[in-house]
This record gives C-alpha cells, structure tokens and sequence, in this order.
C-alpha cells in the first residue's frame, strides 16, 4: 500500500495530505473585478531553528504584484540580457557571487524607477533575534496580563518591552549570557523541543541567571517579568507539543510573515490573491489559519489585524511552473543578500544592490527599528 506522506499533489512538489489543497495548477492572471495577483518567495529560511553559528541572522521575504501572464515576458527578458537558459530563475544560482555583476546590472534596472517592477515589488525582512526575543515576551508574559485581563498587546507595550530587552539585552547581560538566553528560548519553544527535552526549570535557569545579572533597568523589569511566567511556559508545552496541542509552530517565522504581506499588500492594491513558494513550513493548515485571520474570522482581540484586509485566493505553486514566483525568488534573493552586507558579512551581490534594495524594505517588518534605511549602512561582523 502507497504510503499516504509519498503521495504526489498536482502543482506542487510538496508530498502528502498536509500539502493536498491549497495549489494552484495554472498560470495566474489578473482577471478585473478580482484582484491582483501578488507572487512570494523567501531567501534565509532556517525553519523555527532561528539562532546559532549555523544559521543566518535574516529571513528575507519578496513579494511582487504580478500575474505569471504579466511575469513572463519580463523573465524573458532577463534571460535574454543576461543569456541564462537555465529552466528556472534563481538568485543564488545566476545572480550572487563576484561574476555575475552584468547579471546584477540587469536586476537592478528592474527594480529601478522606470523599471517593469517598480513599485510593484517589496521585501519583508526579518531579523532572526529580535524575531526570538519578541517571541520570550508575546508567548509568556503579554499571555500573562492576557489571563489577567490586560492588554498590553495594542497598547504597543509589548513590542517595546521585545526592543528594549533586544537592544540593551547584550550590554546588560553580556554578549556570551544574552546568547545563551536566545538560544535557550529557541530549544524550549521550538519543533524540535516536541520531545520536551528542554523541560520549563531548564529554561528558567537561564532566565534567572540572566535577570541576576542584569545591569540595565529595563532589562532587569522584563526579564522580572519573565520570572513570574512558569506557568504560561508549562501551559505553552501542553498546547504547543501535548497530545491536543492547539499552538501551530509558535517560532515559524514564515507564517506570520505571510500574513503581514498578505495584509499590507491588500492595503495597498485592494483585493490580492496570493501566490507563495511551495515552502514545507506553509502547510495547507497553516494557509488556513493566514485565511481566517485576513478575513476577520480569527480571535476578536485580533480582528483588527484584518482591517482593509481582502483576500481573495492563498495558494502555493512551484517556481519552475509560475514565473511571478522565480522573479520573487530574484527579489528575496537581492534583499537577503543586502542584509547580509548589512549584518558585516560582505559580498558583491549586497554591494551592488542596496541602493535599490533599501527603498523596498517594508517599514512594517520584523526589525527593532521603524527605519529601513539602516540596512543601507554595514554593520561590523559582531554586531
């Protein structure tokens, strides 16, 4: 018998029931009176595995507003400039390293004012530790004064409680201890902790080692926050690993990510249908969950989320059978490469790009910071 997990899906190469709805099996085009299509694809991805030597500090996510039927003599242009035959646009096989400049020439054309994707594309950046450490604070303490009847979510009290402990974190505790707290956060929430290995007084060792060193107040008040959230923690095991867990993946960085695209481009163009990779994390499951939340079917305290929010169709497909997609994949490839050069890791491909890259950085991402133009500017290596 044909194991149900092998089980091909028509449109997308992604095996198994979880994968078995939600594809789109022929070229998008805008069709009036329903929507534009929009086109996603991401560079950086490491899973909910968001901290270590290993990984890579940004999750860049490109988005751009465009049908295959309107994509497709733009990739045919690309091929033409840059004389690639190979069956599939990617950016980090034709476009990165030091001998592909003329290739970035073209790219950056593009994207330039006058250029057929002006205004029509965007990156959505992430950067990995802030996403972590503004995670310790929503999944444990704001669900704390949650169950205490406070709102300390669209009051923006949470957020600035993630940016102080992010910002001032390393020089109140210490690069090496402020680490530790990150990649303990990681091991205790994330997939791989489904065994719970990482048991709620490990990962509580830490965050009173961490609040006893503190030399910063505002570090030392969240983390004595976080002191008093045992009990949420142990409640997040139940939900998120237990036999009737009820949480999806808590540390997936993809998930709401797509979510805030879908919301910010239907802001911006009315109603999108939304075309994204074919990405394991992006499960037929999890697209239901970003559909019910965009149309303000979700929990009311988050209803206001969807607001201006309309979304036609959320659907995944493979690159190799929509251009929209390898041009995103282009567009997510550039803005990965930028951060990186951004985070002190230096390459040509950055090099070349920020100029045009930084001007599409949506202001609404996951950076502790409202201002984009910093990625324009190298960080060192240890920052």
């Amino acid at each position: 018998m044909t194991d149900p997990s092998r089980r091909p899906n028509p449109g997308t190469g992604l095996l198994g029931p979880n994968y078995a709805r939600r594809n789109q099996l022929s070229a998008t085009a805008d069709i009036e009176g329903e929507g534009r299509w929009v086109a996603v694809d991401e560079s950086g991805w490491d899973g909910d595995q968001l901290h270590g030597e290993q990984r890579s500090r940004y999750l860049s996510i490109g988005s751009v507003a465009i049908s295959d039927a309107d994509a497709e003599p733009i990739v045919d242009e690309i091929r033409t400039a840059t004389r690639l035959q190979a069956p599939e646009l990617k950016f980090s096989k034709a476009f990165a390293g030091p001998k592909n400049g003329q290739r970035r020439s073209v790219l950056s054309a593009l994207l330039a004012p006058g250029g057929a994707l002006h205004k029509k594309a965007s990156v959505y950046l992430i950067d990995k530790h802030y996403f972590v450490v503004s995670k310790l604070i929503d999944l444990f303490v704001e669900e704390q004064a949650h169950k205490q009847g406070r709102n300390i979510r669209n009051t923006g009290h949470v957020r600035k409680l993630a940016r102080r402990l992010f910002e001032e974190g390393p020089r109140a505790l210490g690069p090496a201890l402020f680490d530790r707290l990150l990649s303990s956060t990681v091991a205790f929430t994330s997939h791989k902790n489904r065994d719970q290995q990482v048991s709620v007084d490990d990962f509580y060792e830490v965050v009173e080692e961490a609040w006893a060193h503190s030399r910063r107040r505002n570090v030392t008040e969240a983390l004595a926050l976080l002191r008093t959230t045992r009990e949420e923690a142990t409640e997040y095991l139940q939900d998120a690993h237990g036999p009737d867990a009820v949480v999806p993946e808590a540390l997936e960085p993809l998930i709401p990510a797509v979510a805030a695209i879908t919301a910010n481009c239907s802001r911006t163009l009315g109603r999108v249908n939304m075309l994204v990779d074919d990405q394991r994390a992006l499960s037929d499951a999890n697209l239901d969950d970003i559909e019910t939340e965009a149309r303000d079917r979700g929990h009311p305290e988050f209803r206001y989320l969807s607001r201006g929010v309309h979304l036609g169709e959320l659907l995944r497909g493979q690159s190799t059978q929509h251009p929209s997609l390898q041009l995103a994949d282009l567009i997510s490839g550039a803005g990965f490469s930028v951060a990186q050069r951004h985070h002190g890791l230096a390459n040509p491909a950055g090099e070349d790009l920020y100029s045009v890259v930084v001007p599409l950085i949506d202001v609404a991402g996951m950076l502790p910071h409202d201002e984009p133009a910093r990625v324009a500017h190298p960080a060192s290596p240890a920052a």
